[in-house]
């Protein structure tokens, strides 16, 4: 489990102790993380298939198979973890879209849904 932000006030988590199961040694300090730590792993799979699109939006819409305003709300997604800005309003237009264009079921749509708003 990768825990960034505080579940009850949503600040960024200070990391005070490292502890190693094996030998059982632990390490205090403060200590710093890298803006990648905040990122899910399928977020860091769509930084690696935009990089080797090279930026091309359309090109990763297609390869993903979602749609436009989908593939805008991961970038501002993560461009939101990396700046660390506060969580906008809730906006499901994306998926709603998807929805729409068939890019997704009502069943996905309403997962995606549940899972933003558990963020």
């Amino acid at each position: 489990m990768n825990l960034v932000n505080c579940p009850i006030c949503h600040r960024e988590l200070e990391i005070r102790q490292y502890h190693c199961p094996k030998c059982d040694v632990s390490f205090q300090g403060s200590f710093t993380t890298s803006w990648l730590e905040g990122l899910s792993a399928s977020q860091l799979e769509f930084i690696k298939l935009f990089l080797l699109v090279q930026g091309n939006l359309k090109e990763l819409q297609n390869r993903l198979g979602i749609s436009y305003p989908t593939v805008k709300n991961r970038l501002a997604e993560i461009n939101r973890i990396i700046t660390c800005k506060p969580i906008p309003e809730q906006d499901y237009t994306d998926i709603l879209a998807d929805l729409e264009e068939g890019f997704v079921s009502v069943d996905e749509a309403l997962n995606m849904i549940s899972k933003r708003r558990e963020q």
